[in-house]
């Protein structure tokens, strides 16, 4: 009886632990990037721990949960903006990619895109700025674990999901 009610307790101890450990990163992440929009004076905004700053608002509909869209992006490392993870500005292509907010990685997308792309309408452009726990959390990106990303984004097109490609 006494072996069970001491498992019971580890459990519960390493549960709390690990939420306490996972908000304490978010914690830290949300601090950084605040530090960071701060110190280049950049205006942003906040839904569900996404920082986003509107470069160019779209004039089209608003893209909302279950959209498919057509977007153009760049994306960094918030500690080294220089080192590029991913574009396809350069490649000067559109991906078509379905939008089911917020869940983990869905076709190819990350949350804090996910999240982020529901504050744009179409033909607008916004920087996201995304904590680690939104984007790939632990995993190691160009070097770097718990990387915080600006995710550089344009809307270009929204097809809603009774459109076909």
């Amino acid at each position: 009886m006494n072996f069970k009610r001491a498992l019971l307790y580890a459990v519960i101890f390493s549960v709390a632990f690990l939420s306490c450990e996972k908000d304490s990163q978010l914690d830290t992440d949300k601090k950084d990037i605040k530090s960071y929009l701060n110190s280049k004076n950049i205006s942003y905004e906040e839904k569900s721990n996404i920082y986003y700053s509107v470069i160019t608002e779209g004039s089209g509909e608003q893209c909302k949960e279950g959209d498919t869209i057509a977007i153009k992006y760049k994306v960094c490392l918030m500690n080294d903006e220089r080192t590029g993870i991913d574009s396809s500005l350069v490649k000067a292509e559109t991906y078509y990619l379905p939008t089911t907010i917020p869940t983990a990685v869905n076709d190819g997308l990350i949350p804090g895109v996910q999240i982020g792309l529901t504050t744009m309408r179409e033909g607008g452009k916004s920087e996201l700025y995304i904590p680690s726990g939104y984007a790939y959390g632990a995993k190691e990106i160009k070097g770097e674990t718990y990387a915080n990303l600006i995710f550089y984004v344009e809307l270009c097109e929204i097809k809603h999901h009774d459109s076909k490609h």
